[in-house]
């Protein structure tokens, strides 16, 4: 129920109490007669209530129902979001490592052919210096 509409079953529960109990008091009828009637008015009145305390009670469990259910549906997605988010982050840590080995391999490399060519370059100079040395004693 809507938050008018129970307000109105309330009022409308209430509204038939004071009216049953009203009738009865201003009937001209023997003091057991009026008991019987006031406890027959008392019996109906709590039935009402009740039936009102027992639909609370369903819409509660209902409530509750739909809660856990939302619960368990949040609590679902968000383990497979950090699923998701670890395999992301496991395969960005393979490709960080596949490129450091390969930046790791690439200045090796540089550094071989850097060596190899200080190295030529180095048998040049000796050999330019051994040329003027040899054209110096001549």
């Amino acid at each position: 129920m809507s938050k008018n509409n129970s307000g109105f079953f309330l009022g409308a529960l209430f509204g038939a109490a004071v009216a049953g109990v009203t009738a009865l008091l201003y009937a001209p009828k023997s003091g057991k007669e009026l008991r019987t009637d006031l406890q027959d008015e008392l019996d109906t009145l709590l039935e009402r209530a009740s039936d009102y305390s027992d639909y609370a009670v369903e819409r509660g469990v209902e409530m509750y129902d739909a809660a856990s259910e939302a619960t368990e549906d949040i609590k679902v997605n968000l383990k497979e979001s950090a699923q998701n988010f670890k395999s992301q982050m496991n395969d960005l840590s393979k490709e960080a490592s596949e490129e450091w080995t390969k930046v790791k391999d690439e200045l090796k490399n540089s550094k071989e052919v850097a060596e190899e060519e200080a190295e030529d370059l180095a048998e040049t100079v000796s050999e330019a210096v051994d040329n003027v040395t040899d054209e110096i004693k001549d």
